[in-house]
């Protein structure tokens, strides 16, 4: 695994990237989250967001409900 306090303020942006997450300035202030946050998505990614109904499907479902 990365060691993450042996990144430059670039490589830990650049890494967080990858994975997704989208950082801020980085600050003095705001490093430590930043790295925290890197080894938390290091140790489990992000799962996949679910599948969503689109519109149409939506409206179709209410049309049947109304012909009952």
């Amino acid at each position: 695994m990365v060691d993450v306090k042996c990144l430059s303020d670039y490589e830990l942006q650049q890494e967080l990237s990858k994975l997704g997450f989208s950082p801020g300035p980085m600050l003095p202030s705001t490093r430590k989250v930043y790295e925290k946050k890197l080894v938390q998505l290091l140790v489990s990614p992000p799962c996949a967001s679910p599948v969503m109904n689109g519109p149409e499907e939506l409206d179709g479902a209410q049309d049947d409900d109304d012909s009952e």
